[in-house]
């Protein structure tokens, strides 16, 4: 995502070669638990375990589905189908610690039953380049493919169906408004991974939360109900914060995601809960102290207080990649894609233990109790529910742009290896530039109060520019400006939002400016990425700022139409 800058310079070097925390403390106590029987007539011998996951420290095992009747587990160890199809990475007190949310498992507990009964279930994952694969070195290594691996190999069907949704530099935004497009209704089993792209000083009412919660509320609101699991990664290069340039341990928004996921009662696993210690002591295959790939841009804080961009310390020439967490700052390597995946498997082994042990929700102690049943409302006040519209994104985005001067259809990365990767759009880099867009803006009956596009354009630190956003013909809009500059050290894809008039052609023109952004940069490039129509009730969704924006967008509107009929 981030692109190299200037290397380290003066005492830059040694600001990086220090240690960013210190060694952390670790208490000697220890906890030694005595479990004592007592029973009357038969000893039990094969006693369920009331709780899994047990440990993935085990041989490796494959065997053919439909497979006899299982006893129920011990709690010393899996059952061999359930082991991991690969030489296990993290050890069971990692694994224990990384599962920090598993809530009722009631979901999750569906897709166990239907993975016992020998059915096939369909899994998609969201989320950013990591999700894709990012640091990987072969796609079939990256997280995404283990978890969907270790599946296959513990329930093996031919008509599991496992799809990877990732979409390079992208947030919770471009899936909130473009859900249905990009999972079906009849999944299983959603992942999201989000934590590397949001931003962290986001609060719970900006957008980037609202949007996130809304991608959880429309999920949980499918006809299937499908389990969700949440995915947090760790770049602890991208951790800075309260006096350290890297690994601060509670860098947002990985707190905020997970306080949604208690809300949704949805099962949560972590890498800086399972291995942050191990990143900070320096432990071999958790290294972060340097990278393999050099030249990631990273702001250094050096003692006197001041900051200076350089670059993240590089591994020598020739030395393994290994030893090392990260590849280049932010994306995993091939181990820190297996932690991934044997974090991901872990609520679902656990789901299964339950199922098998008769322990999940839907058999075991529940309140009966209506007044909690279904959805809750938003956690967010105010976080009102869209009725989704119109969406073009990757492909489906080139042709809504109609007509075009000095816009042109690229590749902002044209040597990646897929399309995905490649991040694709409208691109433009002298002003006065513009490419019209054409969008049918009508809603079904009743749906919403209002229509707001949402375009999507690409957001950087260096050669951005702004544009100005006008309706030109078939609907009414007031003008907004997309700014596409900013100080944050990466590339990522942004959204900017207006009310549109709702009719079946309307024509937007996005121009090219001269004037710079908020943060002004040598250059003027605009991308255009994607586009999203949704309806909903301004007025009751949310900020402050949504109801001014909805009572300036109406006064303007009134005061047109009366000139309209003094003209008349």
């Amino acid at each position: 995502m981030t692109e190299a800058q200037d290397g380290l310079k003066g005492p830059l070097a040694a600001a990086a070669s220090r240690p960013a925390l210190r060694k952390p403390l670790v208490s000697q106590a220890q906890l030694v638990c005595v479990c004592v029987i007592v029973g009357v007539g038969a000893l039990i011998t094969g006693a369920p375990a009331l709780l899994g996951p047990g440990s993935l420290r085990c041989r490796t095992s494959t065997l053919k589905w439909p497979a006899p009747s299982m006893p129920v587990a011990r709690p010393s160890a899996l059952p061999k189908r359930l082991q991991l199809p690969w030489p296990p990475f993290l050890s069971k007190e990692e694994l224990r610690r990384g599962e920090t949310y598993f809530g009722s498992g009631r979901r999750l507990n569906k897709v166990a039953k239907k993975l016992l009964a020998g059915k096939p279930i369909k899994v998609f994952a969201l989320g950013g380049s990591i999700t894709g694969g990012g640091g990987a070195t072969i796609p079939k290594l990256g997280y995404v493919e283990r978890f969907f691996s270790f599946i296959q190999a513990a329930f093996p069907h031919e008509e599991h169906v496992m799809v990877n949704k990732a979409i390079a530099a992208s947030t919770a935004f471009l899936y909130a408004t473009c859900l249905q497009h990009h999972v079906p209704q009849d999944v299983d089993l959603v992942t999201l991974e989000f934590s590397a792209n949001e931003r962290a000083d986001a609060p719970f009412t900006s957008l980037e939360r609202r949007s996130f919660e809304q991608l959880i509320r429309r999920l949980l609101q499918y006809p299937g109900r499908p389990a969700i699991l949440l995915l947090h990664h760790y770049a602890w290069w991208e951790a800075p914060g309260d006096g350290v340039d890297r690994g601060l341990f509670y860098r947002q928004p990985e707190g905020q995601l997970t306080e949604m996921a208690h809300y949704y009662d949805i099962p949560t696993v972590s890498i800086r809960a399972a291995a942050y210690h191990l990143m900070a002591a320096g432990v071999d295959k958790f290294r972060v102290d340097a990278v393999p790939m050099a030249g990631r841009a990273h702001a250094f804080l050096l003692p006197n207080g001041s900051r200076v961009v350089g670059v993240i310390p590089s591994s020598p020439p020739n030395t393994p990649w290994e030893p090392f967490f990260l590849v280049d700052g932010m994306h995993p390597g091939n181990f820190g894609h297996q932690a991934l995946a044997e974090l991901l498997a872990q609520p679902l082994i656990r789901a299964v233990w339950e199922a098998e042990a008769g322990e999940a929700v839907y058999v075991a102690d529940r309140r009966p109790e209506p007044r909690v049943a279904g959805l809750p409302p938003p956690m967010i006040p105010g976080n009102q529910d869209s009725t989704p519209g119109f969406c073009a994104m990757l492909e489906a985005f080139k042709p809504v742009v109609r007509n075009v001067s000095g816009f042109e259809y690229q590749a902002e990365r044209p040597d990646a290896a897929d399309f995905m990767h490649q991040k694709w759009g409208w691109r433009a880099t002298e002003p006065g530039s513009w490419a019209e867009l054409e969008l049918d803006t009508r809603a079904d009956d009743g749906a919403g109060a209002d229509t707001v596009v949402w375009l999507a354009y690409l957001r950087s630190y260096q050669g951005m520019g702004t544009a100005l956003i006008s309706c030109v013909s078939g609907c009414t809009c007031e003008p907004a400006v997309l700014d596409g500059t900013w100080q944050r050290r990466a590339s990522l894809f942004w959204m900017t939002r207006f009310p549109v008039s709702r009719t079946r052609r309307c024509r937007i023109r996005v121009t090219v400016q001269e004037a710079a952004g908020e943060f002004p940069q040598k250059g003027h490039k605009v991308m255009l990425v994607a586009v999203m129509v949704a309806h909903l009730d301004l007025a009751h969704s949310g900020t402050l700022v949504n109801v001014q924006e909805l009572q300036n967008v109406r006064r303007r509107r009134k005061k047109k139409r009366r000139r309209l009929r003094k003209r008349q």
